[in-house]
């Protein structure tokens, strides 16, 4: 059943601000114990108020109608990719040649006008003039691409940079902690789902909306410090937050969250869980068991 009015003005009541907002906020976040991720608190305490302050960042504060600390979470800017296959565009690169009658010579080197006969292949296919079939057309897609990484490599001679096959944009929750010391608070109010859950959907995705106003983003994306044998964190995330384990999808990994899953989830699809939620909020009256 929908969320009733009563439940969403009790949420409404709450707020959702920047950790570095106020001076009280410094002395607020020692009423925060976290038993599971005392890391978290740790990070809290000593490095979120100046990463805030900077904008490097940004730490939210989650507090009911009392003031008190509910729960705290925080957003960067990251880049996710899908990777390109150098290998693979080589092996293409080898059947196109064979697809073209060109091969080898006895020395196991490929002739100058066999090589000058395939670039000019090239060079017609770019402009037009030259309409193979679809395998061949392919394959020579894929020869383009490559040619366009290579000449790349020669224009912009920064090692650092990781060439891809595409750049997504998206939004990295670096923190999500719950306050251990709310606990008795969140089942006064009697609302039927945990804390953490409402946090998500109720504060955090509606963020990445607002966010989506000013700037594309296309996933949300964390990284799960899941030491337990049974996967309890990300099947968590996975069932609770419908974030996902692609194995097409990347981005880089710091020091800092090594050992960590990567876990994302496309915006859109976010936002229509959110709608899901709110109209699933409370059980189904039907569907209890007596």
């Amino acid at each position: 059943m929908r969320i009733a009015p009563g439940q969403k003005a009790l949420l409404n009541s709450f707020s959702c601000v920047r950790l570095s907002s106020s001076d009280a906020h410094r002395e607020l976040v020692n009423n925060f114990e976290n038993h599971k991720n005392p890391n978290l608190i740790y990070t809290l305490r000593k490095d979120a108020w100046d990463e805030d302050s900077e904008g490097s960042v940004a730490y939210y504060l989650v507090k009911d109608s009392d003031g008190f600390p509910m729960f705290f979470f925080s957003l960067k800017c990251g880049a996710l990719y899908q990777q390109l296959d150098e290998s693979q565009i080589l092996a293409r690169k080898k059947q196109l040649l064979g697809a073209l009658g060109i091969v080898k010579q006895a020395d196991g080197t490929f002739s100058e006008s066999d090589l000058q006969r395939a670039a000019l292949i090239l060079e017609q296919y770019r402009s037009g003039q030259y309409k193979p079939d679809g395998t061949i057309d392919e394959l020579l897609d894929k020869v383009d691409l490559l040619e366009g990484v290579d000449m790349d490599k020669n224009t912009d001679t920064n090692r650092h940079i990781i060439r891809v096959d595409s750049t997504h944009s998206g939004i990295e929750l670096v923190h999500f902690c719950k306050n251990d010391l709310a606990k008795d608070r969140w089942i006064a109010y009697g609302l039927p789902q945990p804390l953490g859950k409402v946090i998500f959907w109720c504060f955090i995705v509606p963020k990445i909306e607002k966010i989506l106003e000013i700037v594309g983003c296309k996933y949300l994306f964390l990284f799960a410090a899941d030491g337990s044998e049974d996967g309890d964190l990300i099947n968590y995330y996975n069932i609770e937050l419908k974030m996902s384990r692609p194995d097409d999808i990347g981005t880089s990994k710091p020091i800092y969250d090594l050992l960590c899953v990567f876990m994302c989830e496309k915006v859109t699809d976010l936002l229509s869980n959110r709608d899901t939620f709110m109209e699933e909020f409370n059980p189904d009256p039907s569907e209890l068991i007596v």
